[in-house]
């Protein structure tokens, strides 16, 4: 077992940014406390607290987020089968929405590898770009893709759950989204995360701290959305979600739990042997056929548009 050390430094998320409450940070009844769900750091745990007013959720503690990125296991992925299945759901939704191979498209915060722009490309869409902060200069971590832009479209997945300050960014791609364009906002659902459950994977794969600072309603998202002048169009099943027999998210989490790992396992080769193995393999094929319909709803995706 573990021996897990909670995480505490003098600079603190104390105030809302959706509502501006304060939380006192001598009330220990206002926080939660989770453990780091990455390989590397599940030594660690850390306080997080909801929002009474707005149910939006924070992370307590500022810690020094390029130590705990240097190690984040999504580096390690890989244009896969499951992948594969995720993104055309996802061109599929954007589609629906007038995306064809005549547009441009924004994937922003695409990790070091770019997964979805290599997908596109695949597919014959040579208007697309990828650009992470987190990237490398020589791959998607160049700022020059930014000046690509105007864009057609953008993606920002699972990526606003990860900045300090949602306004800036949502402000900065704002500039970077043509008039009458599309954004694509997929987060984790703070209205159905319950924090006094870490034992359950779908709830701590969602507060995933301490890299998720700031965690959404749908109410909140729009809220957001609409300072930009955006107008709300849609709330869609978000993409890793689908109908395909294995390839939901109450499945996947089982197959975590069965690993009995952290998140490092959805990026790692597949371990059937210990899946068919596993006692409860039974749970494994159920969900496996009827998990899209149990999800916990612990993500949302939803789009705006930017007006003419």
């Amino acid at each position: 077992m573990v021996q897990q050390q909670l995480v505490s430094t003098t600079k603190q998320r104390l105030e809302c940014l959706i509502c501006n409450y304060r939380v006192d940070p001598n009330d220990e009844s206002a926080f939660s406390t989770f453990p780091c769900n990455v390989r590397a750091f599940m030594d660690e745990k850390f306080k997080l607290w909801r929002c009474p007013d707005c149910k939006t959720i924070h992370c307590l503690d500022v810690v020094d987020l390029d130590h705990y990125y240097a190690k984040y296991p999504i580096a390690q992925a890989t244009l896969t089968w499951p992948f594969r299945v995720f993104y055309r759901k996802l061109r599929k939704q954007l589609t629906k929405y007038g995306f064809s191979k005549t547009h441009s498209i924004l994937d922003y915060g695409c990790g070091a590898n770019g997964l979805f722009v290599q997908y596109l490309r695949q597919q014959g869409f040579t208007n697309c770009h990828g650009y992470d902060p987190y990237g490398t200069k020589d791959g998607f971590g160049d700022p020059a893709t930014l000046q690509q832009g105007a864009f057609d479209y953008i993606l920002l997945q699972d990526v606003i759950e990860h900045v300090e300050d949602p306004n800036a960014l949502l402000d900065r791609l704002n500039n970077l989204l043509a008039p009458g364009g599309y954004i694509l906002i997929s987060t984790p659902n703070a209205s159905n995360l319950n924090l006094n459950r870490p034992d359950i994977n779908d709830i701590c794969n969602a507060v995933h701290v301490p890299y998720h600072l700031h965690i959404y309603t749908p109410e909140s998202i729009e809220l957001l959305g609409r300072r930009q002048g955006w107008e709300f169009i849609d709330s869609l099943r978000p993409n890793h979600d689908t109908l395909w027999p294995s390839l939901n998210a109450r499945v996947s989490n089982e197959y975590q739990r069965i690993l009995e790992g952290p998140v490092d396992v959805f990026f790692e080769p597949i371990n059937s042997r210990k899946v068919l193995t596993s006692s409860r393999f039974i749970f494994f094929a159920f969900y496996a056929i009827f998990g899209y319909w149990l999800n916990f709803y612990s993500g949302m995706s939803i789009i705006f548009r930017k007006s003419i």
